[in-house]
């Protein structure tokens, strides 16, 4: 034990950016923005307190043999989004059941829903709890970026075109194990609401969703 700084104390763990909650009961006015990041998460319960870890396929296994009191990972994908409630750039998680709507359209008009100038605007409404959660999405409009939205953006990356791979960055199976067993105080999750850097080596970075920049 010793004493703390003041800017040391309470450190912001989420890398400064701020998180849409997909909360049941409410409807979200979302625009996404760039590409998706694609990851496994474990969830666990440890002395009271819910714990999770973000992994790769490839953990998996390992993971699952080593602790069968493990319940299988979610499945999940994360974006950037402008949250229209607000205006403000945040992230969005959540099931693939949002995201393979955004797939669908892409694949019937060659649109990216991340796009600068062919993305648009998108309601989710959430109703249920656990596993009956029923997600409806509904596409509203196109809505190409304003000078202002994208400056917004490039604010939020901070010249980081990846960060968004970084936050929801693969932990190895070690990490993953101290993020859900270890005793005493929780190891501090990236995202707290759900991290090496290769998260998904697709040779794909965020910017490849043409912004126009």
């Amino acid at each position: 034990m010793g004493y703390v700084q003041w800017d040391k104390v309470a450190p912001d763990t989420s890398n400064g950016s701020k998180f849409l909650r997909l909360k049941s009961g409410n409807t979200f006015k979302v625009r996404p923005l760039l590409l998706p990041v694609h990851f496994w998460k474990f969830f666990h319960d440890k002395d009271g307190k819910k714990r999770n870890a973000v992994v790769s396929e490839e953990v998996i296994e390992q993971m699952m043999a080593t602790h069968p009191e493990l319940k299988k990972p979610a499945n999940r994908y994360a974006i950037y989004i402008i949250d229209r409630a607000d205006e403000k750039v945040k992230i969005m998680e959540g099931p693939q059941t949002v995201f393979r709507e955004f797939r669908n359209r892409f694949e019937a008009t060659g649109d990216k829903p991340g796009g600068g100038a062919d993305g648009g605007d998108w309601q989710i409404k959430i109703t249920g709890v656990g596993l009956n959660t029923n997600y409806a999405i509904t596409f509203l409009n196109q809505t190409p970026l304003t000078d202002e939205e994208k400056e917004k953006i490039k604010e939020e990356l901070g010249g980081d075109k990846d960060k968004l791979q970084k936050i929801f960055k693969f932990c190895t199976v070690e990490e993953a194990e101290a993020k859900l067993f270890s005793d005493g105080e929780e190891v501090p999750t990236t995202n707290p609401d759900s991290g090496t850097d290769e998260n998904v080596d697709s040779g794909v970075t965020g910017s490849s969703d043409d912004l126009g920049w």
